[in-house]
């Protein structure tokens, strides 16, 4: 891998510290010498050999000398090299910036919403699966959220378009960990019979919310006046998605133009299609605690 400019100065930077340090060491240890030497030298050789010898390791020591000081020397002008290197970057990182509409401010402001939206959907992952299916809302609203910080133009950095993905790892986790219903299941017994049922106080405390039952579980109630013991009925426990629990007073105009399902009375004819089976001929009679399926392809 080619090295850049800021590994290679920082390698040189290195290599001249080192050589100063252990240049810096012969010195000491060679003024150690020289001075163990002199004190040797008097007593086993002549003032002449004396005199040639210490000129010799003084003249080595001389260079070792100056050896330091060009090594301290080169390490001060890798450092003004760096700190010219620093200001081109900066200089670059700017221009950067400037030509997608922005600053470092804009930058830090831009990361620090990414950031907080990353933390937004870490909370929602620590949820219990039925948690989330209650706050399907605020995993709406986080997608939502996401769609327009990609709009930014800062979203083309590398730093950002890594995070946004990472973003998006942990919202299809979210989506991987939510229910798509959550019910509970209820065998029926023998006596049992829907309006029954519906009025335990274990199911729905109520009787009149018997076609809650029927409907959620049409793929087995042919008749809601015949079931059987040993059937396993669901028991809805929290509207879906794609679902609506018809209430009192509506009718399926009403519903299509709710702003959660189409927005549009017109558009009552997909309910209406999607659940005839429930439904029956007559679209005009809908019951409450029914539970429609809302097609939204």
């Amino acid at each position: 891998m080619k090295k850049t400019k800021f590994e290679n100065l920082g390698g040189k930077l290195m290599a001249h510290r080192n050589t100063a340090f252990l240049t810096l060491i012969f010195v000491l240890a060679l003024t150690l010498v020289v001075g163990s030497f002199s004190l040797f030298a008097q007593d086993k050789m002549g003032m002449d050999e004396y005199r040639a010898q210490l000129q010799d390791w003084q003249a080595k020591e001389a260079a070792a000398r100056q050896a330091a000081e060009e090594c301290a020397q080169a390490v001060e002008g890798l450092k003004g090299e760096i700190q010219a290197a620093d200001a081109e970057t900066e200089k670059v990182w700017s221009e950067i910036l400037a030509a997608i509409g922005t600053d470092q401010a804009g930058y830090e402001a831009y990361k620090a919403n990414l950031k907080a939206l990353e933390a937004e959907v870490d909370g929602l992952l620590a949820l219990s699966p039925e948690e989330l299916f209650k706050r399907r809302e605020d995993i709406k609203a986080a997608k939502e959220k996401l769609a327009g910080l990609k709009m930014d133009k800062l979203s083309v950095l590398t730093e950002m378009q890594n995070l946004i993905a990472t973003i998006e790892g942990k919202l299809t986790q979210v989506k991987n960990k939510m229910p798509k219903a959550i019910y509970d299941e209820y065998a029926v017994m023998v006596g049992d019979y829907l309006w029954k049922i519906s009025g335990k106080a274990d199911i729905y405390k109520d009787p009149t919310h018997w076609m809650r039952i029927y409907s959620y579980n049409k793929d087995q109630i042919k008749d809601p006046d015949l079931i059987y013991p040993q059937q396993v009925f669901k028991i809805q426990r929290e509207v879906g998605p794609e679902e609506y629990l018809v209430a009192k007073g509506d009718y399926l105009a009403k519903i299509a133009e709710k702003p959660d399902v189409f927005g549009d009375a017109a558009s009552w004819t997909k309910i209406y299609e999607k659940n005839k089976d429930i439904i029956g001929e007559d679209a005009n009679t809908i019951y409450p605690y029914t539970v429609l399926v809302i097609p939204k392809d």
